[in-house]
């Protein structure tokens, strides 16, 4: 072999490796932007979904209050009409006591 088929072996030698190089480079970059892609898509599905999970607690959260709710007012409603009751009863006699102190 001569020196020049040497040089020109070198030469496509090391084109050959650039290429190689440059398409390894393409790819690595490919990789890492569908990794980024990747990691968005994930990233955007995990807060869809603990958005809804928040919601479903905020829900669930309302719905009990509003069950409390029903009950402390159903409750406080059965005191105020026994108030009510018991007061109409004892109105004739308050009514009757005071006639009975002006009368005598």
């Amino acid at each position: 072999m001569s020196k020049n088929d040497v040089l020109k072996a070198i030469r496509e030698a090391e084109l050959e490796a650039k290429k190689i190089l440059e398409e390894a480079n393409k790819k690595a970059s490919s990789i890492v932007s569908a990794a980024r892609s990747d990691a968005s898509e994930i990233v955007a599905k995990g807060r869809v979904k603990a958005e809804a999970g928040a919601q479903e607690l905020i829900s669930s959260a309302r719905k009990d209050a509003e069950k409390k709710a029903q009950k402390t007012k159903k409750s406080g409603q059965k005191a105020l009409d026994k108030i009510h009751t018991e007061g109409e009863s004892n109105r004739q006699v308050a009514v009757d006591a005071i006639i009975d102190s002006f009368v005598e």
